[in-house]
């Protein structure tokens, strides 16, 4: 049996393990998702300019044992692993179209397409494992909003998990729209991707086509 401890903020009686305390909801260590690589917001777009947008991709499978630790039912598991085996299929679609000397197509756009949705798809369900995680070890839900799971998917993601801390302890500041915030984000998601493309043409669809069209 474990040791019996008075909580130093209400004094009711506890476990001396306890994460949280059942009577005033008090926590005891600062809330975490362990084992979780590349958690800050800035470094994960360091990387993800430098290497050109793959970053994204590489994050998710070096964490991917991290996540199904956090899973607390098997069909989070199976659903979060089975999106993970679309992600390498549609990525071995996109490279096969991407690298080759293939003009403009059909193929081309759906499965840049079908990554796009395989991306908010994951994020979603990462972040609906976090809240089941979340409510089991912390006994709090963080919110998610579906706009950004849409709009910015796997950066809303990493921002939500390098923020987690605050969200648990109920201080985060949400996005309202201050013009700052709008700034930001068009930095973010109007330059980096023409920056990405320009780089190395053949892997963007858009840059394909935004170059057939200046020639006309």
């Amino acid at each position: 049996m474990s040791e019996k401890i008075n909580c130093p903020f209400c004094g009711n009686i506890i476990d001396s393990e306890a994460i949280r305390c059942p009577n005033c909801a008090s926590l005891f260590k600062e809330p975490e998702l362990p084992k979780i690589k590349f958690q800050n917001f800035g470094v994960f777009m360091a990387l993800y300019i430098l290497l050109r947008g793959w970053f994204g991709i590489i994050w998710l499978l070096i964490n991917t044992h991290a996540i199904n630790k956090l899973t607390t039912q098997t069909k989070d598991n199976l659903k979060f692993n089975w999106l993970i085996v679309f992600l390498l299929s549609d990525i071995g679609i996109y490279l096969y179209y991407f690298t080759g000397k293939i003009p403009l197509s059909i193929a081309k756009i759906v499965s840049l397409s079908v990554l796009y949705l395989i991306f908010v798809g994951l994020t979603y369900r990462i972040l609906r494992i976090i809240q089941k995680y979340s409510e089991k070890t912390y006994g709090i839900i963080p919110e998610i909003n579906p706009y950004y799971i849409w709009f910015f998917n796997i950066f809303y993601l990493i921002h939500f998990i390098d923020t987690y801390t605050n969200r648990i302890w109920e201080i985060h500041e949400h996005f309202n729209m201050k013009p700052i915030h709008w700034i930001m984000f068009i930095i973010i998601f109007a330059i980096a991707p023409i920056a990405i493309f320009a780089v190395n043409p053949p892997l963007s669809v858009a840059w394909d086509a935004l170059r057939s069209l200046l020639k006309l």
